[in-house]
């Protein structure tokens, strides 16, 4: 099932703006089910598993120099695992901002480099081939690093910490009996 399917993006979308806003996960409407070191799971029942980070670093950069008065909205990493609706280990981001419509969003971890396509503030893995390479690259690796550019010209740059990812991730998976 590609991770850019339109049914999933309403899946997260729904999960989402249901009130299940992350923002900085201590401060999250739902409390994380466990916690991982930088990486949250939450759970709604055995059919909805994701985890969850915010960045540890944020830069923000305008005609080339650093933009201090930038606003952002949620800035979050996610895996969902949705299996009834066949959503398993789905890579997605959360800019907090709306990228440039067709405008590829890179996404690093280590010397890999991977290519997210835009919807709206939401970017995704073009199939579930790519999220399954993403998924090994992030146990494998310390960081992920995720560069966009806003609508209105502001290039980010937010990275993320791997620590407790993979622990995160098995108990989604276990969670959701995957």
């Amino acid at each position: 099932m590609s991770s850019a399917n339109p049914m999933n993006k309403f899946i997260l979308i729904l999960v989402i703006s249901s009130n299940i806003i992350f923002g900085s996960i201590a401060s999250a409407k739902m409390e994380s089910v466990a916690d991982f070191q930088d990486w949250g799971v939450y759970s709604n029942d055995s059919n909805s598993c994701w985890i969850a980070s915010g960045p540890l670093k944020v830069e923000n950069t305008k005609n080339g120099k650093p933009a201090n008065n930038v606003t952002r909205g949620q800035i979050i990493l996610f895996v969902s695992y949705f299996p009834k609706k066949g959503v398993l280990g789905e890579v997605s981001f959360a800019g907090g901002y709306t990228f440039i419509p067709g405008q590829i969003i890179d996404l690093q971890i280590g010397s890999t480099k991977y290519s997210l396509i835009p919807d709206g503030n939401f970017a995704w893995a073009t199939n579930s081939d790519i999220d399954t390479k993403i998924r090994i690259s992030m146990t494998r690796g310390s960081e992920a690093i995720i560069s966009a550019e806003s609508t209105r010209g502001t290039k980010t740059k937010d990275t993320f910490s791997l620590r407790g990812f993979t622990a995160a991730l098995n108990d989604a998976k276990k969670r959701c009996g995957v």
